[in-house]
């Protein structure tokens, strides 16, 4: 097994013949006119012009299959190119499974490749090229000879031999386009079950994750207040409540007040001292007098 064989297995493609193969080709060629030229229809010619025009027919026939079977995998090509450019959008927009992306990227690239091959063979196939065969004008001059029928006979068989190597190439092309379909009807078969594979892997796209959650604080704007405003309402409050306080404890008859052993000492951290006013003319704070323990109230 040579390189080309192995390429072939990877990428059908035609093999280019030799030199030494094209001169056998010609030589072959040759022999074959020359053969047709010299052979003699003594008797019966009518079955002689029967079945060179068999051969005719059955060469014809290869040709419209070739071309027949290149129309149908045109259409289908048609047909798989959309899908293709779908994936790719799929692909790009991360709207796809779990597959890595290299290897989807990869799997599609060869099924692109695949496809373009039979595109490009089964064009090959529909071209047009140099096909031989007896028409009118040779009809009219093998009636002009003395044997019209081993005239026909001749001509037919020699157009037959000269298109013998375009109706091959062209049979060479539809075979190499059913293989490239195959191998991208395989491809595709494959980029189909990516998803499920790596899934059951245990791959997980992103985009099925999920979402984490998302923790917004909210601040709520707080209005800024001078130090100096906030420390003298304060000091309003405190002076209004020491008032009523001492209000309050000379309307109700005085009660003995009896010591607290359990009060915690004032935490003097948590309290914010304000600066005194030293403006003067202010009142000077009020400040209550500690109840004495046996219940007299001082003047």
């Amino acid at each position: 097994m040579n390189w080309h064989s192995i390429a072939s297995a990877v990428y059908p493609y035609i093999e280019p013949l030799t030199p030494a193969q094209k001169t056998a080709e010609a030589r072959r060629l040759q022999q074959d006119r020359a053969a047709i030229q010299a052979v003699v229809w003594n008797s019966n010619e009518e079955r002689a012009l029967d079945e060179a025009q068999k051969v005719s027919a059955a060469e014809m026939d290869r040709v419209r299959t070739a071309e027949g079977k290149a129309t149908t995998y045109l259409a289908v090509l048609a047909a798989l190119v959309p899908v293709i450019i779908t994936l790719q959008a799929a692909n790009w927009e991360k709207k796809a499974g779990p597959a890595p992306d290299a290897a989807r990227l990869f799997v599609l690239a060869l099924a692109t490749v695949y496809v373009a091959g039979a595109g490009f063979n089964a064009f090959k196939t529909l071209q047009v090229r140099g096909f031989q065969k007896v028409g009118e004008a040779e009809i009219v001059a093998a009636w002009q000879t003395p044997n019209p029928l081993r005239k026909l006979t001749r001509g037919t068989l020699l157009a037959t031999r000269n298109s013998r190597d375009v109706v091959n190439e062209k049979v060479t092309r539809i075979l190499v386009t059913h293989e490239h379909l195959l191998r991208a009807f395989g491809i595709f078969i494959l980029l189909l079950l990516l998803d499920p594979l790596f899934y059951a892997m245990g791959f997980r796209n992103a985009a099925q994750e999920p979402p984490a959650p998302k923790v917004v604080a909210v601040q709520k704007p707080t209005a800024s207040v001078p130090c100096e405003v906030k420390c003298a309402i304060a000091q309003l409050v405190r002076r209004s409540g020491a008032q009523t306080a001492r209000t309050v404890s000379e309307a109700r008859p005085p009660r003995p007040v009896k010591p607290r052993t359990d009060r915690s000492p004032a935490d003097s951290s948590r309290t914010q001292s304000c600066p005194k006013p030293t403006t003067a003319g202010t009142a000077p704070d009020l400040q209550n007098a500690p109840a004495p323990q046996n219940g007299a109230i001082t003047q």
